[in-house]
C-alpha cells in the first residue's frame, strides 16, 4: 500500500508514526525542510521539499499509484487543492482537514463525497464531539464508542478510596457482578499494561473499563462515583471548538456559559447561540470567575488558542470550586504531564483527536485498526470473523491467546457479550481487539483467512463501522 502525506505537522506526524508501523509504503511532503529532515533521521520514509498544489511535484511523488492520498496541512485551500489534483492524477482514496468548513451541526466528518474528497474532517467538530461525551460522563477522562455507540471504552481514575483499589482484575470479575464489563487496560506511571487476572489495581491507576452502555450506571455505582446529572459548564474561549461544543450542549438543556475575552466575538456568540449566556470576561481572572458562580460549576472547560491560558484558567477554576477542569493542549506530550501531576482532570489534543479519526479510515486485511494508545505499544482494533479463520469455531480458551491480547467485546447479530474462556467466536461476529503490537504476528495468523496475505489495505468509506 502506497500512502502520501502532505503536511508533516502534529497530526501528519502522529500519522506517519503509525502507519509506518504497517510496512507502508509513505511519501511525505512539506514545505519545511528542517522538518522532513527530522522526518527521514526517525523514518525510513521518501520526502519531497515543496508546496501540494504543484501538479508536476505530485507526479514525483508518485500520486497516480497511491492507494490513499491524507492532506493535513494548517492551510484549508492547500489539502482541498491537493487532493483535488491527486483525483485527477490518479490517487485512489483521499482526506483532507479542513477546519473552516462546517460539515454538519451534528457530525466531526462525513463518509459522504464532498468535491471528490473521500473523507473531510473537520478538528474543531473532531474536538467539540469529544468533549460533549466527556461531559456526558463526567466520571471518566477519556472515552470511545464502538459497535454502533453499544460498547464504551472508558478511562477512569482510582482514587485512595476506590472499591477496586488494591484488588486483582479476576476480583472485580468475580464481585462487581457488572454483565459485559471488564477492565481492559491499566496505566500507570506513564506506562500502559494489559493486565493480567492477578493484576492488582493501585491507588493513582488510570483504568481503561469496556462497557456495554445500559451497565455504565452500574459500573459507576460499583466503584461509588458520583452519578448526579450535570447543570453548569463553563466554557472558557468562545472560538471554533467553544462554539461548537456550546451548540451541542446547550441541545442537552444544560446551563452553559461561554467566557469569552474578545468583545467582538461574544457579540457574535451571542447572535449564533439560543440557550447559551456569553460572558466578556477573561477565564484567567480570578475575581471574574468567582462573580460568575464558578464554585457552581460541575465542568470547567478551557478551548482557548493558547494552552497556557486553558491550564492556568483551569487551575484557577478548581481552586474557587468547579467540580471538575478540562484543558485542551496542543502538545500531546504534556497530557500524560498533566495527568501524572494531576494538576486538572482531563487534557485532551485535537490534534491526537484528528489523526485518530483519520487512521479510522486505513484497514488492513480484515484488521481494523482504530488507533494506538498514546506513549504505549498498545493499539485497539476491530475485526469480523470469516469462514476459514483459524479463529472460527474456537473457543477463547482453545485459542490460547498470549499475554498482551485481550478481546474486550463480541458482536454477534443484535446482541453484544463480553466473551468468556468457553465462548466461542462464530462466522459474522465483530470482535474488539486489544493487543500489544509484539503480538501482531499471533492475531494476524488467528484472524486472516485463508490464502490471504497480511499488510494494510484501503478502507472504503462506506464501510466506516461505528465507533
Amino acid at each position: 500500500m502506497k500512502v502520501i502525506i502532505v503536511g508533516a505537522g502534529e497530526v501528519g506526524y502522529h500519522i506517519i508514526g503509525a502507519l509506518y508501523r504497517e510496512n507502508v509504503d509513505i511519501v511525505v511532503i512539506d514545505s519545511d525542510h528542517h522538518v522532513l529532515d527530522q522526518l527521514k533521521t526517525e523514518f525510513n520514509i521518501s520526502t519531497l521539499l515543496g508546496n501540494a498544489t504543484d501538479s508536476s511535484l505530485l507526479q514525483d511523488a508518485g500520486v497516480s499509484e497511491a492507494d490513499l492520498f491524507i492532506a493535513v496541512t494548517n492551510y484549508d485551500e492547500t489539502n482541498i487543492v491537493a487532493c483535488l489534483l491527486a483525483g485527477q492524477v490518479g490517487a485512489v482514496k483521499r482526506i483532507a482537514r479542513v477546519k473552516t468548513l462546517d460539515i454538519g451541526h451534528d457530525s466531526s466528518f462525513t463518509e459522504k463525497h464532498h468535491l471528490g474528497i473521500d473523507l473531510i474532517i473537520n478538528p474543531y467538530q473532531v474536538a467539540a464531539e469529544h468533549l460533549a461525551h466527556l461531559v456526558e460522563f463526567p466520571q471518566v477522562s477519556d472515552f470511545y464508542q464502538f459497535l454502533s455507540e453499544r460498547v464504551l471504552l472508558m478511562r477512569i481514575p482510582i482514587g485512595e478510596g476506590s472499591p477496586l483499589a488494591g484488588k486483582t482484575v479476576i476480583n472485580f470479575g468475580q464481585y462487581a457482578q457488572i454483565p459485559q464489563t471488564l477492565i481492559a487496560l491499566v496505566q500507570r506511571d506513564g506506562e500502559s499494561t494489559i493486565p493480567h487476572r492477578d493484576t492488582v489495581i493501585q491507588p493513582g491507576d488510570q483504568v481503561y473499563f469496556f462497557c456495554e452502555r445500559s451497565q455504565v450506571q452500574r459500573l459507576f455505582t460499583y466503584l461509588n462515583l458520583a452519578t448526579r446529572p450535570l447543570r453548569r459548564v463553563f466554557i472558557n474561549g468562545g472560538g471554533h471548538i467553544g462554539y461548537a461544543l456550546a451548540r451541542r450542549l446547550e441541545k442537552k438543556m444544560l446551563d452553559v456559559r461561554i467566557l469569552e475575552i474578545s468583545e467582538e466575538r461574544a457579540e457574535w456568540l451571542s447572535q449564533q447561540l439560543d440557550r447559551t449566556l456569553i460572558l466578556h470576561v477573561d477565564g484567567c481572572d480570578a475575581n471574574a470567575l468567582k462573580a460568575e458562580g464558578i464554585e457552581h460549576a460541575d465542568y470547567f472547560i478551557s478551548v482557548t488558542a493558547t494552552e497556557e491560558v486553558n491550564v492556568v484558567s483551569c487551575l484557577l477554576a478548581k481552586e474557587h470550586g468547579a467540580a471538575r477542569t478540562l484543558a485542551l493542549v496542543k502538545q500531546p506530550e504534556y497530557i500524560p504531564i498533566l495527568a501524572r501531576h494531576s494538576l486538572i482532570d482531563v487534557a485532551f489534543s485535537p490534534r491526537l483527536l484528528t489523526a485518530r479519526k483519520i487512521l479510522r479510515f486505513v484497514r488492513g486485511a480484515n484488521l481494523d485498526s482504530f488507533f494506538a494508545f498514546v506513549n504505549s505499544d498498545i493499539e485497539l482494533l476491530a475485526l469480523q470473523i470469516k469462514s476459514g479463520m483459524r479463529c472460527d469455531q474456537v473457543s477463547l480458551a482453545a485459542l490460547n491467546l498470549p499475554t498482551g491480547v485481550l478481546i474486550g467485546a463480541v458482536k454477534r447479530g443484535s446482541d453484544i457479550f463480553v466473551p468468556r474462556g468457553d465462548d466461542k467466536l462464530m462466522e459474522g461476529d465483530t470482535i474488539l481487539l486489544l493487543q500489544q503490537r509484539r503480538n501482531r504476528r499471533i492475531t494476524k495468523s488467528l484472524f486472516l483467512e485463508p490464502g490471504e496475505e497480511p499488510g494494510p489495505v484501503l478502507r472504503d468509506a462506506g464501510q466506516q463501522a461505528s465507533a
